[in-house]
């Protein structure tokens, strides 16, 4: 009898052990969570990390993710410390790799972003998200043909992804495909109505072709709305207002662009016209100013439809 007893409670021991709920679970959701809040991730990788209790793989993961999150929250150096961990320890880790080039990337370190993106897509694992940085480091080095391709291949990954066809289209622009440009931009307001960079990449090309300038009004308005420093938005409704005669409207747009780019010859020739054509003389010093950063300046006024005088 005795020993069927201690048999049980063996048994219900062992039960009980399997049943018991994994105290890092939480922990484990919440970390991985892609779509979860950065700073929540951030501090359930980082009881993960430093409970002691993962095996190699799973704390190299944890790391990545959390270096992720950091990413997502704005914490860059944080960010950097854990993806550089994670490649001293996993060097083709496809988390790190990607997280590491696009803080390069945005640092405008381009070569060093390149580096690794050529990695990441070696590895096999490459998403859209790395043929789009591809695509990026091209442009930002006036490769537009390459930049191109780069965009079809992340498109191609992810059609849905609204910031690939809004960048497709600066890029065709460049290259004169306006057709094609402008159905980019279409494409991409129709995946992401609130796209700031798509609302003023057709704003910009609308202005530039004189096509449909009141939907250009428009694009401007959501745009510099959703993100007062948005350079290009503020320039383009500011040359928009300027072709209304509306004075006081542009000088703010142009003033908004200033903020954001002290030296900005378009902000600063805008600024100049809208003061002095209500009267205010004193606006040919920002005229002037901005001749000395382009001297082209005025005829690229002229080509945009708008009365300097």
């Amino acid at each position: 009898m005795r020993r069927l007893i201690l048999a049980g409670l063996v048994a219900a021991a062992a039960l009980t052990a399997c049943t018991q709920p994994d105290p890092l679970e939480a922990s484990r959701r919440a970390c991985a969570d892609d779509d979860g809040a950065p700073a929540e991730r951030v501090a359930a990788c980082t009881a993960l990390i430093e409970s002691g209790e993962l095996e190699e793989a799973a704390r190299i993961e944890a790391q990545a993710d959390r270096g992720a999150a950091n990413r997502a929250a704005g914490e860059v150096t944080s960010a950097l410390r854990d993806f550089e961990a994670v490649l001293r320890v996993e060097a083709d880790n496809a988390v790190a790799l990607e997280g590491r080039a696009a803080i390069l990337l945005a640092s405008g370190q381009l070569d060093a972003a390149e580096q690794l993106v050529t990695q990441l897509i070696e590895t096999g694992e490459a998403d859209a998200s790395a043929q789009f940085m591809r695509a990026e480091i091209a442009r930002s080095r006036g490769d537009y043909a390459a930049a191109l391709e780069g965009y079809d291949a992340a498109i191609a990954r992810d059609q849905r992804m609204a910031i690939a066809f809004a960048r497709r289209g600066r890029a065709k622009q460049r290259l004169e495909d306006i057709d094609g440009a402008l159905s980019d931009f279409d494409s991409a307001l129709r995946l992401d109505s609130s796209l700031v960079d798509a609302r003023a990449g057709r704003c910009w090309l609308s202005l530039a072709e004189g096509r449909d300038l009141e939907r250009a009004r428009t694009d401007a308005e959501t745009a510099a709305a959703a993100d007062p420093r948005h350079v290009e938005a503020q320039l383009c409704r500011g040359i928009l207002q300027l072709r209304g005669e509306e004075w006081t409207q542009a000088r703010s747009s142009f003033e908004a662009a200033l903020e954001v780019e002290p030296g900005n010859p378009t902000a600063l020739f805008g600024r100049g016209v809208a003061r002095r054509r209500s009267g205010d003389n004193d606006g040919r010093e920002d005229m002037n100013r901005a001749r000395d950063f382009d001297r082209h300046i005025g005829e690229a006024f002229d080509d945009w439809g708008v009365r300097t005088f």
